[in-house]
């Protein structure tokens, strides 16, 4: 991972209903936007992740 992909990186906000730039906490990590804790995925991405993940995991064996 380089610089460039740190300042890129975005996750879900369900407030602001987008990926936005975050900041991290420890244990949680929050929009810069408005302030309300993000997630890696909305649910649709993550649906599709999920999917993609089990695909292949019976392909890996």
């Amino acid at each position: 991972m380089t610089n460039r992909d740190f300042y890129n990186e975005t996750k879900w906000c369900e407030s602001c209903r987008t990926y936005v730039h975050f900041v991290m906490s420890v244990n949680h990590s929050y929009c810069v936007q408005c302030g309300s804790r993000v997630k890696l995925f909305n649910k649709d991405d993550s649906r599709r992740f999920e999917s993609e993940v089990q695909k292949r995991r019976w392909k890996a064996v």
